[in-house]
């Protein structure tokens, strides 16, 4: 049971400030061969295609999955990290120090976040993550936390529009800078 998220939600706007003021990176579908999905066990039917849709492109994807007390952690075979509220998050909402570990000590290209804003424990381990590049959704209302953000209205939780939107973008960033090594003649 979590007593309050105050202590956990000082520690993320401190951690935003960081990822604000910090080098940004950007990376191409082409460039990436580690990825790391962040998401909640009640959106697994949304998020599953997504994962497909890395795998048959070669990614190795590493998923990071929130699940609440009343529901079940989905088991599948991609390599993952379960964070289970009630087991792995303490009464002031901060994850295990030993989960936490071992997720930043996963080395990835690209961090994808498919996590909606009522998980503040997400938001704090995405943040401390090392990722060089790290992508999800601004909500109009929210801190600009990622890299790459694809701006939803607020209450809107569409993961495979957000994720249609980040796959084209990290296309495009592909396709600009293949432009810039070949230029037209």
């Amino acid at each position: 049971m979590i007593l309050t998220t105050y202590f956990l939600n000082k520690k993320i706007r401190s951690l935003a400030k960081e990822a604000a003021t910090r080098t940004h990176c950007y990376r191409s579908m082409d460039d990436v061969r580690y990825v790391l999905i962040m998401c909640e066990a009640r959106d697994w039917k949304a998020v599953e295609p997504c994962i497909d849709i890395l795998k048959k492109k070669g990614k190795t994807v590493h998923v990071c999955v929130y699940t609440r007390k009343d529901e079940d952690t989905p088991i599948w075979d991609y390599a993952f990290l379960p964070v289970e509220e009630g087991k792995d998050v303490n009464v002031w909402g901060f994850p295990d120090k030993n989960m936490r570990t071992q997720l930043n000590n996963l080395s990835v290209d690209v961090l994808i976040d498919l996590t909606s804003e009522e998980v503040p424990v997400m938001r704090y381990l995405m943040l401390q993550q090392p990722s060089a590049f790290k992508v999800g959704a601004k909500y109009e209302q929210g801190a600009n936390l990622f890299d790459l953000s694809i701006v939803m209205k607020d209450g809107v939780h569409d993961i495979p529009f957000l994720f249609r939107q980040i796959m084209v973008y990290m296309q495009a960033i592909r396709s600009s800078a293949a432009a810039a090594n070949n230029p037209a003649k």
